[in-house]
C-alpha cells in the first residue's frame, strides 16, 4: 500500500513528522539559545580577538564586595547591632553563584535598596568626612557596578530570547520542552 492511495494514513504522517519537528528540532534550539545567554551572564561577551566585556555575574560580585565593606562600615560607626548591616551580610550570604539568576536578581534589587538605606543612616550620624571615606566609596563603586550592570549586553539578550517565547509557534514548543523565560534583570 502506498501512502497515495490512503489519504488519511498519509496526512497523520504529515502531520506527526511536522509536529516532531517542530517540538523536537524547535525545542533544543530553544534550549540551547537559552543556554547561551546564560553563559553571557556568567562569562561576558567577547567583544574583539584582543578584549572581553566583564560579564554581569563579575558586575555582582563586585557589588557583593562593596556591600560587605558597606556592612563593615555600618557596624564600626552605628554599632554592631545595626539592623541594616545584618540585613544586608545575611542577604550576601544568598549572593553566590550557585543560587541561580533568578536569586541573584531578587538578593540585587534588596541591596540596592538596602544601600540607599545604609547611606541614609550614615549622613544621618554626626560622623566627619574622614570617617565616611570608606562607606562612602564602597557606596560610590556599587553604584558604579549597578551603572555596568544596567549597560551590560546580557538584559537585551534576556529580553530578546523571553521576546521569542510569547510568539507561535515558540511559545508552545517552549510550554512542551520545559523552556522557560529567563530573568533580564529588568531589561
Amino acid at each position: 500500500m502506498r501512502l497515495s492511495e490512503n489519504r488519511p494514513l498519509a496526512w497523520v504522517v504529515l502531520i506527526a513528522c511536522a509536529l516532531g519537528s517542530v517540538v523536537g528540532l524547535g525545542g533544543a534550539g530553544l534550549a540551547r539559545e537559552r543556554n547561551r545567554v546564560e553563559r553571557v551572564f556568567y562569562d561576558g561577551v567577547k567583544q574583539s580577538d584582543a578584549t572581553a566585556r566583564s560579564s554581569m555575574d563579575a558586575c555582582l560580585d563586585r557589588a557583593a564586595e562593596c556591600v560587605q565593606i558597606m556592612a563593615a562600615e555600618l557596624q564600626l560607626h552605628l554599632g554592631q547591632e545595626n539592623d541594616t548591616a545584618a540585613r544586608m551580610q545575611e542577604l550576601l550570604a544568598d549572593f553566590d553563584d550557585d543560587e541561580g539568576i533568578d536569586a541573584r536578581y531578587e538578593v540585587y534589587t534588596e541591596l540596592q535598596r538596602l544601600s540607599d538605606t545604609a547611606y541614609n543612616a550614615m549622613y544621618a550620624q554626626e560622623l566627619t568626612d574622614e570617617q565616611r571615606v570608606n562607606f562612602k566609596r564602597a557606596y560610590d563603586d556599587f553604584w558604579g557596578a549597578d551603572k555596568y550592570v544596567r549597560m551590560d549586553p546580557y538584559r537585551e539578550m534576556a529580553s530578546e530570547f523571553n521576546d521569542s517565547l510569547r510568539g507561535f509557534p515558540a511559545g508552545l514548543v517552549a510550554g512542551l520542552m520545559g523552556v522557560e523565560e529567563i530573568n533580564s534583570f529588568g531589561g
